[in-house]
């Protein structure tokens, strides 16, 4: 038994990609780089510029962390913790992306842009 496709499968067949490579692209396109690095520990919370290159080595529960700022960009380039995935996690730069250290408590977020809007509704 043949089965006939219509002119109407093939343009259902094309709507369904090109809504899959929409939400592909969409997201690419609208990301923004950030602006500030937050670094939350047990203790408190620091903020740093992500045009300002350094290296920052921080101490959360007995573990050590090296967090570099370079480039625009954050990454923990080494850390003592047992499992390493905070330095295995790259680098962040956008708006909203997060590398955590989880042993330590520590999290490396990126904020600024327009979508980082803290308010109260009221």
């Amino acid at each position: 038994m043949k089965t006939k496709i219509s002119f109407a499968d093939g343009i259902a067949v094309f709507a369904v990609l090109l809504c899959a490579v929409l939400l592909f692209v969409f997201p690419l396109l609208t990301e923004e780089k950030g602006e500030i690095v937050v670094i939350s520990t047990p203790e408190g919370f620091y903020e740093y510029s992500l045009q300002e290159d350094q290296t920052l080595t921080l101490t959360s529960r007995g573990i050590t962390l090296t967090v570099v700022i370079q480039g625009g960009e954050a990454f923990v380039s080494s850390s003592d913790c047992p499992d390493h995935v905070c330095v295995t996690s790259g680098r962040i730069s956008k708006s909203g992306e997060t590398v955590v250290c989880a042993p330590a408590g520590v999290s490396v977020t990126v904020k600024g842009g327009a979508r980082d809007v803290d308010f109260v509704a009221g």
